[in-house]
């Protein structure tokens, strides 16, 4: 009996095991059935990715024309050195052995390579390298099996620095931008636009990126490629510049720092366009370094600032348009109204003094703006008020974005009861709507101001300035110009008004043999009279020069704005310039006091310049004015 019961022990004992066996087994057997049959392709799919990789091969952007076809950017082959691995711990030694057959900075690799998380494709060790270059990675492909040469399209700007801030850049995309809904769908390392055009219209000119898949080892190197497709090129596009025109505003604007927009005023598209200083764009599309892009940031003169829409001046006596305008519109005033000019005005115990100390004497308006003389638009800014002032210059756009296709651009600053209120907590004084009259108490980009210029030369409507034509052999729609409801006798009274400044006063160096030009000139102020007076030695200190205009002043084909930073007078300054300008765009002589005419072949490519200056911000309301 004892020997039985033992067994039954050891009988149960096994029963378990055999149970636990089999249970085991049929896990087992479950689990290989998920493995194989239920998830199958899903490990066949992780299998495959870790043989095959999918590079995308970058689509070449829509190259830019201008509107006559010529080329103002497009696109050139160019080569890359790149490190393709799985691992990044194991590249230190491919990147030092690199580095000593080609030229680059391993640490600024391997930084670029610390936000690429833990896995990653490829990383590019050196961009737009030479034929040297890439000869000497493909001899040594056996040597060194992470590094490979890719062909890449590289964007190419042949003015250079000429239409830098028009056409903008183009630059790997940042962390912000991939955050943004506007580059949804990019993936890091993907070449977008950085500013300008290129910016504005990014979606627009990029392309579709083709597709390699290639078969790599365990170590994450290529072996050979399994698949490629094409990329898609993005679309051409027609810009509204005209090249001939630009070329003679870079020329012309050599050595100065500043501004000129040229536009037809009757659509508003954009003709010529340049701030100065500038930078070569060409130094983005392989990738600035980090130093180079330091020394623009901190640059006194201010490269990267697209001063026509986002520079803020004063107007000064330009401003005087608006006032005129505004004053017949309102019946303050017509044409033959005149006002006594001793050289001063004085309001509220304020004395407001004219440019000309000795006085215009007795002024009707056409003489008044002819001359610029400040005390006559004294008198027409009091009797308007800085209401209907202020209306009008929020009509003409002041304040506000004038639309153009670019982008960040300011809105500006007008200095209003409303203004003051909200920003200062205090009541706006009589006296202070003299500075106004005059352009002092005010911020304006060159753009908004040339908009001013473009309503009186046609017939009185806003326009939208734009870049862009048509992308792709479609058109780009713009809002249709606003007509602003001015009477023909006032858009006419200030028209004769201008080609007085041109034909007689003070905008005579922007005279032409055979074109009428109408225009104004203006001198924004920059510090106090009393703090020029004492520091007239120090450039930096000299009013900004201004001259708007237009040609021919009767049926106007250009309308232009020209700014001079502390060109002291834009009788002197800015008038020369745009006198220049002109006479190379209708092929007639300069014939201004002190013009030359123009070359007889003159360069369509001009090369960059050394400049020297920096906006200023707009000064406060000041009781004295600077001549023009």
């Amino acid at each position: 009996m004892r020997i039985y019961e033992d067994l039954r022990t050891v009988q149960r004992r096994v029963g378990v095991v055999q149970a636990l066996v089999a249970l085991v087994l049929a896990g087992l057997l479950v689990y290989f059935w998920q493995l194989q049959v239920i998830r199958g392709k899903y490990f066949q799919n992780l299998a495959e990715n870790n043989r095959i990789r999918a590079l995308p091969i970058p689509a070449p952007r829509g190259p830019l024309f201008d509107r006559k076809g010529r080329i103002l950017a497009e696109n050139r082959s160019s080569f890359n050195v790149v490190v393709t691995s799985e691992r990044k711990d194991g590249l230190g030694g491919a990147l030092e052995r690199l580095s000593r057959l080609i030229s680059f900075d391993p640490a600024e690799v391997r930084e670029r390579l610390n936000t690429q998380g833990p896995r990653f494709r490829t990383v590019v060790v050196k961009a737009d390298a030479s034929d040297e270059d890439v000869a000497t990675i493909e001899a040594r492909r056996m040597e060194e099996p992470e590094a490979s040469v890719d062909v890449v399209p590289l964007r190419s700007y042949p003015l250079g620095v000429g239409l830098a801030h028009s056409l903008g850049y183009v630059g790997e995309i940042s962390e912000s931008q991939l955050e943004s809904g506007a580059f949804e769908k990019l993936e890091a390392g993907s070449i977008v636009g950085q500013a300008g055009v290129e910016l504005q219209y990014n979606k627009e000119l990029m392309g579709r990126d083709g597709l390699r898949r290639i078969v790599v080892n365990s170590r994450g190197v290529e072996v050979t490629e399994a698949e490629r497709k094409a990329p898609l090129d993005g679309p051409p596009a027609t810009l509204t510049i005209d090249l001939d025109l630009q070329a003679a505003v870079v020329e012309t604007m050599a050595g100065k720092s500043g501004s000129v927009v040229a536009i037809d005023p009757n659509s508003g598209e954009i003709l010529a366009y340049l701030s100065t200083p500038a930078f070569d764009p060409n130094a983005f599309s392989s990738g600035i370094k980090a130093s180079e892009w330091a020394e623009l940031l901190k640059d006194p003169d201010k490269p990267l600032m697209n001063r026509p829409i986002q520079g803020g001046y004063a107007p000064g006596s330009t401003f005087k348009l608006v006032d005129a305008l505004a004053a017949l519109q309102e019946r303050v005033i017509t044409p033959q109204t005149k006002f006594n000019c001793p050289g001063y005005l004085s309001v509220y115990n304020t004395v407001f003094r004219c440019h000309k100390e000795s006085g215009h004497g007795t002024v009707d308006m056409t003489q008044a703006i002819a001359l610029s003389c400040n005390v006559y638009f004294y008198n027409v800014g009091i009797r308007l008020e800085i209401e209907r002032l202020s209306r009008y210059a929020h009509m003409l756009g002041f304040a506000q974005p004038t639309g153009v296709d670019l982008p960040h651009e300011l809105p500006g600053l007008f200095q209003d009861p409303e203004w003051k209120m909200r920003t200062q907590q205090a009541r706006w004084f009589p006296a202070e709507t003299v500075s106004v009259a005059i352009g002092q108490a005010m911020s304006v980009t060159p753009m908004q101001l040339l908009r001013v210029a473009a309503v009186v030369a046609n017939g009185g409507k806003l326009v939208t300035p734009h870049l862009m034509k048509a992308v792709g052999g479609h058109p780009v729609d713009f809002p249709t110009p606003k007509d602003l409801g001015f009477r023909p006798d006032v858009i006419a009274a200030v028209r004769e008004a201008m080609l007085s400044v041109v034909n007689e006063g003070t905008g005579m160096r922007a005279k032409l043999e055979g074109i009428q030009v109408a225009g104004k000139t203006g001198s924004a102020q920059v510090v106090t009279h009393a703090r020029l007076e004492t520091n007239k030695h120090l450039r930096e200190y000299q009013p900004h020069g201004w001259f708007v205009c237009f040609a021919p002043a009767e049926n106007p084909k250009v309308a232009m704005v020209v700014m001079v930073e502390h060109g002291t007078a834009g009788g002197t300054s800015a008038a020369p310039v745009a006198g220049q300008i002109l006479s190379r765009y209708f092929g007639v002589r300069a014939i201004g006091p002190g013009m030359t005419p123009p070359p007889d072949n003159p360069p369509v490519e001009p090369s960059p310049q050394p400049l020297r200056a920096q906006a200023a911000p707009p000064s406060p309301a000041l009781a004295q004015a600077r001549p023009n």
